[in-house]
């Protein structure tokens, strides 16, 4: 049991910010992160040791996530910082003023577009941009043919240039 925590707390930071990017809501992720590891709890002895843990618990994540998405339909986040289910721009530091102002609204703008892509876009977006898989490992992953994954990380780069347009023809 100790050593089982000891993997928790060596993952769950990335786990939960596989369910976030997914649901883009807090109490979203924090639970299909719990649901993540119980569940890999009773499929450890399916395991194989011999491979890394990681890749099979972001499976999970993924594929938990994904039936929240189906099942509960799109959720507004409501959390600090957010205002009409959108969160409010933070700007990094360092730059000029006004840059950092116009980055973090192009980010906020980005989120919002990510947020509101079908989860099988969505999904694949994900794991590519965020996790940096493979088209292969994204195939492994998720399950899908090769060809599925090129044309669902098309059709969800296409629906952002779309929903980015405006903010793209600035050149932010």
């Amino acid at each position: 049991m100790d050593a089982y925590e000891s993997l928790v707390r060596r993952y769950q930071q990335r786990v939960y910010a596989v369910c976030r990017r997914l649901t883009g809501a807090h109490q979203s992720a924090d639970d299909l992160a719990q649901e993540t590891f119980i569940k890999a709890y009773f499929a450890l002895a399916r395991f194989d040791a011999q491979w890394p843990l990681y890749p099979w618990l972001r499976k999970i994540a993924v594929n938990s996530g994904l039936n929240y998405l189906k099942s509960r339909g799109r959720e507004r986040p409501l959390e600090d910082g957010s205002v009409g289910g959108r969160r409010m721009p933070s700007a990094p530091k360092g730059d000029d003023p006004a840059e950092q102002m116009e980055r973090a609204e192009f980010q906020a703008k980005l989120d919002w577009a990510v947020e509101s892509l079908p989860a099988d876009q969505k999904s694949v977006f994900v794991l590519r941009f965020h996790e940096s898989l493979s088209y292969e490992e994204i195939s492994e992953t998720l399950g899908l043919p090769l060809g599925t994954v090129m044309s669902r990380l098309n059709r969800a780069r296409q629906k952002l240039k779309e929903l980015l347009a405006d903010s793209l023809g600035r050149g932010a």
